[in-house]
C-alpha cells in the first residue's frame, strides 16, 4: 500500500478563466494548485480557488470539493440546485451539466477521478 502526504501551498500554480463561451456572468477567474496526479494521469488532489461569477460546466469525471472559504450555487439543466458554503462538501458525478456559480470568492480542495472520462488532466 502507498501513502501520499501533500501540501497545496508549494504545488505549482496555474491561473485559468472559463472560456467566453462558457461564461454566464462576472469575472470568475482563479488559479489550480494541483499537489497531486497518479502515475496513470487519472487521479488529482488539489486546491481551487476562483473569484465571483457563474459558468457553464459540463463533468465527464467524478470530483469531490471541500468548501473552505466563500460559496457557490450549482444549478443542474435538470433544474436541481444545490448551495454550498464553508465546510460543506460536494460530489459531483458525471454526467452533471449547468452552471456552476460563485456567489463569493471561492477556496476548495479537491479529488478528481477521470475514471474513463478521458486522458490527462482536469481543467
Amino acid at each position: 500500500m502507498t501513502v501520499h502526504s501533500f501540501t497545496t501551498e508549494t504545488a505549482e500554480c496555474e491561473k485559468f478563466a472559463p472560456a467566453p463561451d462558457r461564461l454566464v456572468s462576472g469575472s470568475p477567474a482563479g488559479e489550480t494548485r494541483n499537489a497531486y496526479e497518479s502515475a496513470d494521469g487519472r487521479k488529482f488532489f488539489g486546491e481551487w480557488s476562483c473569484a465571483e461569477g457563474a459558468w457553464r460546466v459540463s463533468y465527464s469525471e467524478w470530483e469531490y470539493c471541500r468548501i473552505l472559504e466563500g460559496s457557490a450555487r450549482l444549478t443542474g439543466d435538470d433544474g436541481s440546485v444545490v448551495e454550498v458554503g464553508p465546510g460543506g462538501n460536494l460530489v459531483i458525478e458525471p454526467g452533471f451539466e449547468g452552471v456552476w456559480e460563485n456567489l463569493t470568492p471561492v477556496r476548495k480542495l479537491y479529488v478528481i477521478d477521470l475514471g474513463n472520462a478521458g486522458e490527462g488532466r482536469p481543467d
